[in-house]
Formats: structure tokens, sequence, C-alpha cells
């Protein structure tokens, strides 16, 4: 037996044996602990205890807790995951002596509501497992002030003696109380609205990233567009940071069903980023909106492998740069509406690699090069460079990537025109009589799909976007619409339109002179 059992063992010497069963179960296994021994608050009956009865979206979410170092949770609305997160912190700091525990919030109330709904779970655990300290306590105890919790572990080799305590501290999101310590969990709820939040990172970070690990930490929060937390999630779907991302949709609710959300919908202008079924909805603008139109269920209709129909034409749009580019490609349907089957959006990539991979990804599932009827892209790809004296169209034109036509950049009536492709419309009956629009996506379009919902109007021009905004993808289209693109035509309408000229143009003989 090791030194850790066996303190484990004399820990419940004293716990008669049943719960002295219930109490090594619930050490080993979180889940158990929760669901047998913590009791929350029910939101609909203020002051009424309930059982924490975990939904499968939380028990998974709690797997997560224990499996992963560093997690970014996306969430819905009133899921409760800050309960979640208090839980396993609890169970941290009940089961483990000298484990420390921070919790950093939006402002002092809020701080001081999570000590407050962690000493309600400690307040409500048996009596046997813990209790609040007092003088003829022989167990564990705890005691707490508003903003800090301590928890007691009598030495399992002396009864009389006691471990090194375990703490839980309420901080607001302030750097300096960021430095202020060294924690074994930092939890950071409502992550998104934290004033100041990469500061607070920089800070907090050096505090659970000691060597050989220790150190972890839990960010929650609904989505806010244009934060860190936006940027950590983005980051950390794309693989680019050592987070694991959760999305907890509206749905994660069991109680939850089609009936409420519609009635949701109808009270709740802004129910998207609220109440999100996707990580993309979460990050929508709703009030203020450029692409209200924007709707995943009609724009997001087709799956990540889909590939159009040898009869479609293909066209590319690009925007250039070297922090960032972008490149789409669009399949134009024989009756003239389109989908983006396609994007490439590199950053600080320099135009030859970025010429050779778009040549690269310009081929079909066989492996063969596309037919691009043309590629469209920013005039500014027609200046040349000052240094080495040429232009990003003749690079790319020197790789098999020619850029046939210089895009219009009317902003105005681009976004108009792009607002009339997106709109949508339905089908009639005989074709199926669902909604569609002029131009829709794929779903491995994840850069149109994650920046339109986000895109704002400019506050002084309802007809443009607010500058300074991630619209690399939302150019693109705006160039391809405005190309004006036309579907291929088949052989006898070509036949067709050929007939109809040479009538245009045939020489006519006059029946009054006769010439």
């Amino acid at each position: 037996m090791t030194a850790s059992s066996t303190e484990q063992q004399q820990a419940t010497d004293n716990i008669p044996t049943l719960e002295a069963v219930r109490y090594e179960r619930s050490r080993r296994d979180p889940a158990y602990f929760i669901r047998q021994f913590v009791r929350i608050e029910d939101r609909d009956q203020p002051g009424s205890v309930i059982p924490f009865d975990l939904w499968p979206a939380q028990e998974e979410t709690l797997e997560t807790f224990q499996a992963e170092d560093r997690v970014i949770a996306l969430k819905a609305r009133q899921l409760g995951l800050t309960w979640l997160a208090l839980a396993y912190a609890a169970h941290l700091l009940v089961f483990e002596p000298g484990r420390s525990v921070a919790a950093i919030s939006q402002t002092e109330d809020d701080a001081k509501e999570l000590v407050r709904r962690l000493k309600f779970i400690l307040r409500h655990l048996p009596d046997w497992m813990i209790a609040e300290k007092r003088q003829d306590r022989q167990g564990k105890s705890w005691s707490g002030g508003v903003l800090e919790v301590e928890i007691e572990h009598p030495d399992p080799a002396d009864r009389r003696r006691s471990l090194e305590p375990s703490k839980f501290h309420g901080h607001t999101s302030s750097p300096d109380a960021a430095r202020s310590f060294t924690e074994n969990l930092v939890i950071l709820d409502e992550w998104a609205f934290h004033p100041r939040a990469e500061e607070i990172w920089t800070a907090a970070y050096p505090t659970i990233n000691r060597p050989g690990g220790g150190g972890q930490i839990i960010g929650l929060s609904t989505g806010r567009i244009g934060t860190f937390f936006e940027s950590v999630w983005q980051e950390a779907q794309a693989g680019d940071n050592n987070f694991h991302p959760v999305f907890l949709p509206w749905t994660a609710d069991p109680r939850r069903d089609r009936e409420w959300y519609e009635q949701t919908k109808a009270d709740l202008r802004d129910y998207r980023a609220e109440y999100p079924a996707t990580p993309e909805e979460a990050f929508t603008v709703g009030e203020g909106a450029f692409f209200e139109v924007w709707d995943p269920d009609i724009h997001l209709q087709f799956g990540r492998e889909w590939y159009p129909p040898a009869s479609w034409r293909i066209v590319r749009s690009y925007d250039g740069g070297y922090r960032r580019a972008c490149c789409k490609w669009y399949a134009i349907s024989p009756d003239g509406w389109a989908v983006c089957y396609r994007e490439y959006y590199p950053a600080g990539v320099v135009d030859p690699d970025q010429a050779d991979e778009i040549r690269r990804l310009s081929k079909d599932p066989d492996g063969c090069p596309e037919q691009i009827a043309y590629t469209v892209a920013d005039t500014s790809c027609w200046a040349k460079n000052q240094d080495t004296g040429q232009s990003t169209a003749e690079i790319f034109a020197k790789r098999g990537v020619p850029l046939n036509k210089q895009a219009d950049k009317a902003r105005e009536q681009g976004w108009r025109r792009l607002v009339q492709w997106l709109r949508p419309w339905q089908e009639p009956e005989k074709k199926g009589g669902g909604h569609k629009a002029m131009l829709m996506f794929t779903k491995a379009c994840t850069v149109s799909r994650r920046t339109y919902p986000s895109l704002e109007q400019a506050a002084s021009n309802s007809d443009d976007i607010k500058s300074g905004q991630e619209d690399h993808a939302g150019d693109c289209d705006r160039y391809f619409v405005m190309s004006r693109p036309v579907p291929e035509e088949d052989e006898e309408t070509k036949q067709e339109r050929r007939e109809r000229r040479k009538k245009r143009t045939r020489a006519r003989v006059s029946s009054v002179t006769g010439y």
C-alpha cells in the first residue's frame, strides 16, 4: 500500500463503514460526488435546494475538466456551467490538502457571488464528509469570509494536528490580483466580459505554468465578439493554442425544446448570441449586424465534402495581402445561384507561396486541375512592389494562377449586391419548396461561417461595414458578386444565342428602295 493510499485509509478510519465507502468513491469519481452530494440553488425557486443532477452535456464537460489542463468553454445562457466549475473546485479542495483555487470575475460583487455559491455547496455536504468549522469538530471543516474559503484537513497520523489547508479565493478582473497568487486551478468566469482580459491572462498564466504541470485554467463564458475570449476560442478551434474547446448549445438543457426556442426567438432580438446553436452564432452581433439576413440553416446547407457537378462553372475570388489574404472558390449552378465550396486564408505568407498553394488546391476530388473560368482580385494586386518591381498579378501569372479581372470596389453597391445574393428565397414546391439563397456555402468554409455573423454596420453609414473588422472573406464574396458571374451555357443555349445574334446583325432590304 502506497503512502498516499495509507493516508486515505487513515482519513476514513473514523467514518462509519458505509460512509467510508461513499467517501472513497467520491474522492475517486467527481461525477459521483456531484450527483450524490452536491446541492445547488433552483433558479426558478429562489432559496430552494436541489440535487445537482448532471445533464449529459454537463457530464461530458466535467470529463473534459478532469482530462485537460487548459479548457475554454463557450456556452449558451443558463446552463449551470459556473455551478459545475465550482463543484469541480469543491471536489479538489475537499479531498486534496494544500490546494489553492482562484476564481476571477468581472466585478467584486460577482467574485463575492462565486464565494457564496462555493460555501452553499460546502454547507450542504454531509457532516461526515465536511462541516462548517466549530470547536468540537474532529473531522474536516471549512470556514470563510466574503472573498475566501479555507478548508482544514486533519493530519491522518495525528488528528490533533492539521495538514496544509486548501483555499479558495474570489478576485476581480485585475492584473495586479492575478499576479498575487500561485494556484492549482484558476476559474475565469464569464471571461468574455472581463475588462483588460489579455493583461489578466498574461499575469495569471505564469501562476499555473509550472514545470511538470500542476496548474489548470478553466475559462467559461457566453460569446462576445471582438474580445480576447473570442480570439482564444478561435485559436483553440484552429489548434493554434493549448486550450481544449468545449461548446454547449442551447439544447444542452434537455428541458428546452423547439417550442421553447421558437418562443425565445420571438421575444429576443439577439437570441442567437444568447442561446446559440453553433459556435458561430455565439459571436453574432445582434442589433447592428450588417448581414441580418445571415442564417446558418439556409446558407450552410452543404456538407464539408460537397463538390460541384461537372456542368457547373467555377470562379475564384482573391483578396491579397501578406499579413492576411483570402481566396475563395465558387461553383455557379446552371440556374445562376452559387456555392462557395473552398477557402484559403493564409497569414504571413508571401505571394509566391500563396500562388503555389492556390494552384495546389484548385483540383477536383480525382486530383485533376479545375477549369477556372476566371479569377477576380483586388485592384491592389496590379500595383508593383517597390522592392521587387513585380506585382502580385505578375507573380501569380508566372506560377500558373492568372488573375483575370480587377474587382469592382464600389463598397456600398458591392455590399448591397452581396446582401441581395444572401437574401433567402423559397423554391417552388416542384423543386422541393426549401429555402435557398443565391450565394450559399459548404460547412468547410469556416472563415465565412465565423465572420459573417460578427460584421457590424458602420456607425455613420448603414450601407457600409465598420472599418477594422475581419472582412477579408466578405470582400472576396463582394468581388465575386460584383464580377457579374453567370452560369455555364450548354451547347443548345449557346447555339440559340448565336442564332439570335445573327438575326440582329443580318442586313435588311427596304421594301421602298429595294436595297
